[in-house]
């Protein structure tokens, strides 16, 4: 059986780059992870947009150390890191980052009323 990822940073960000909701193992990371957002966001579609494979669905960046999950939200404006070390199964890190996104997403719809 496979064990949870370890779960390093979530954070929603809005599309201006500022910090809607975090939660992270060390704190101070968030303000910066939530500035190149709209960034990675952008460079992502240019990428798509470039071999005519819109829309954007997600990125997933992985290196030796671990694996950084990154989706537009659907159902507000905003975007979704979540950061894992060690090694990760993408698949389960996708689930994870679902069930992030449906619980956030309830809570900044009422909040942007």
């Amino acid at each position: 059986m496979r064990k949870q990822p370890q779960i390093q940073h979530i954070v929603v960000a809005s599309e201006q780059g500022l910090v809607i909701a975090y939660k992270a193992r060390t704190k101070g990371a968030e303000q910066q992870l939530a500035a190149v957002s709209p960034v990675l966001g952008d460079a992502g579609e240019a990428v798509f947009n470039a071999l005519s494979l819109t829309p954007l669905g997600e990125i997933v960046l992985i290196g030796s150390e671990g694996t950084a999950y990154f989706a537009r939200m659907k159902s507000v404006p905003a975007f979704l890191l979540v950061g894992a070390k060690g090694q990760v199964n993408v698949g389960l890190l996708r689930i994870i980052a679902a069930d992030i996104e449906t619980e956030a997403s309830g809570v900044i719809q009422q909040i942007l009323r």
